[in-house]
């Protein structure tokens, strides 16, 4: 889980884990107060976790409605992340995508693109998609429409230089430094802040995977994760007739760009099981089209396959 350094530095200073919390950790007890007290909450991210935070957040305001929200971002979004006719929306600094990439991406151009091109061109490919974007549901755009119309929604701009409690009002005191130094300093007081900023994705982060990186002193791609083949294997821990792969996050950069995705996993698998296939490992067999038929029925009549 990633957490930013402001607020880890605050908890590790007060060891507060009530008040400032990641939005993974159970923080039930934030909606639980607000509904009974009110009270303003400040949030710090911007993709679909957030998104889920802030409905969260509204529908605790249906049944009290002094609850205000502060979207803290570090700079504003006009124009959406853009890769030829693959465009992003944007509504009020968020950037809004269906799925977290254009669907070619998946089985279609882009996809035969990234398996051909250099390193270098597919890490400016991965940058032109963008990053962080969240799920353009109705409901969610809505929401944000709502709460900047009626005032109970504000999103500020700047970067956070400390977390600390105002003795005053005894309420969190984040000080953001503006985007010039004509904007100067600014204090946002907020009862509680969650962190939904995501996961942390380098290797570095994870113990294990640190570990076998250093060790057997794994190559990086282009985005600091596992360099793989196309078939998701780490070749240089090949071991006679060992392989090893790897999926998921922790192989961002490579020739597939949505591994970090359900459809991504699958595809992942797919490809390893096929290589494995071909190099007759054990108990595995091509699946064609007579296999497959044959596997169906087998499945329609309760066989295992």
């Amino acid at each position: 889980i990633q957490f930013l350094p402001d607020l880890q530095e605050y908890r590790e200073k007060t060891s507060d884990f009530k008040t400032v919390v990641n939005a993974y950790e159970a923080h039930n007890h934030i909606y639980e107060h607000l509904r009974l007290h009110g009270g303003t909450v400040l949030v710090r991210g911007r993709g679909a976790i957030t998104s889920r935070i802030l409905q969260r957040l509204y529908e605790t305001r249906k049944v009290n409605a002094d609850i205000s929200i502060i979207h803290l971002m570090p700079a504003p979004l006009f124009k959406g992340s853009q890769l030829g006719r693959a465009k992003r929306t944007v509504r009020h600094h968020w950037e809004y995508q269906p799925l977290n990439w254009p669907k070619a991406a998946w089985g279609g151009d882009l996809r035969f693109k990234f398996e051909q091109v250099t390193d270098d061109v597919r890490d400016q490919l991965l940058n032109d998609l963008g990053g962080t974007t969240t799920s353009d549901r109705r409901d969610w755009i809505a929401m944000i429409e709502e709460g900047v119309k009626q005032g109970w929604y504000k999103i500020r701009f700047g970067h956070v230089e400390r977390v600390e409690r105002d003795e005053k009002t005894g309420k969190l005191d984040t000080i953001i430094r503006g985007r010039t130094s004509l904007e100067g300093h600014t204090a946002l007081l907020a009862d509680f802040v969650i962190d939904s900023t995501g996961f942390v994705g380098s290797l570095e982060s994870n113990p294990l995977l640190k570990d076998l990186v250093g060790h057997y002193h794994l190559p990086h791609n282009v985005k600091g994760r596992f360099k793989v083949t196309t078939d998701f294997e780490l070749s240089e821990m090949q071991n006679g007739r060992g392989r090893m792969f790897a999926s998921g996050a922790t192989t961002l950069g490579s020739a597939f760009a949505p591994v970090d995705s359900f459809l991504g996993l699958q595809y992942a698998a797919l490809r390893a099981v096929d290589f494995l296939a071909q190099q007759h490992a054990p108990g595995l067999r091509p699946l064609n089209a007579l296999r497959s038929l044959a596997q169906w029925f087998r499945w329609m009549r309760g066989v295992a396959p």
